[in-house]
């Protein structure tokens, strides 16, 4: 793809998922996406054959971003969730499409694709780490990462919108919470 080309591409996926993150798949729209990337419809229609296939490829890029910046390793959760909780500190439209995702249950098979890529390796990782004792077994892999990835989702957006008086207290106390909840 020529630069230009490129450049084009990534402002339509940069659009899209500041759509997606403010509106959801339901709720987003072709023409602002296209507006907000200062491109036309029939160029974001040359790249994207459609809303699912932008949403998909916006999914693909939002978890593997954060997966590669946050790295989950069993024998440190408490950091991991530090990682996230400063991830959605600093991308707040990822804990959007975050909530979206959970929100709306999208039935598209290349996003779910994305995200099951991207949780693969995690719930493998908590397993080791169940199987090692450094987490509790009490719950299913799939069960603790979501209230893990929860507590960090939604302590980041208490911080970003209620005027936290303390950020880093909230983030100590975050990952303190998760240090409680895997304790074996």
């Amino acid at each position: 793809m020529r630069s230009a080309g490129h450049a084009t591409r990534e402002r339509i996926l940069a659009a899209a998922k500041a759509e997606f993150a403010r509106y959801g798949v339901a709720g987003a729209r072709i023409n602002r996406i296209a507006a907000a990337a200062h491109a036309s419809k029939d160029r974001l229609y040359a790249y994207f054959a459609g809303k699912e296939e932008l949403y998909a490829a916006v999914t693909a890029q939002w978890v593997t971003d954060t997966t590669a910046e946050t790295a989950l390793d069993a024998e440190d959760i408490p950091a991991y969730i530090g990682r996230l909780f400063d991830h959605y500190l600093r991308n707040p439209n990822d804990a959007r499409l975050q909530a979206w995702a959970d929100i709306e249950r999208t039935e598209i098979p290349e996003a779910a694709d994305a995200i099951r890529n991207a949780v693969g390796p995690k719930l493998i990782e908590i397993r080791r780490g169940q199987s090692a004792g450094l987490i509790t077994d009490t719950f299913h892999p799939l069960t603790l990462l979501t209230l893990l990835t929860d507590l960090a989702r939604t302590s980041a957006v208490h911080a970003l919108h209620d005027d936290h008086p303390d950020v880093a207290e909230l983030r100590a106390a975050t990952v303190l919470a998760a240090r409680r909840l895997i304790a074996p």
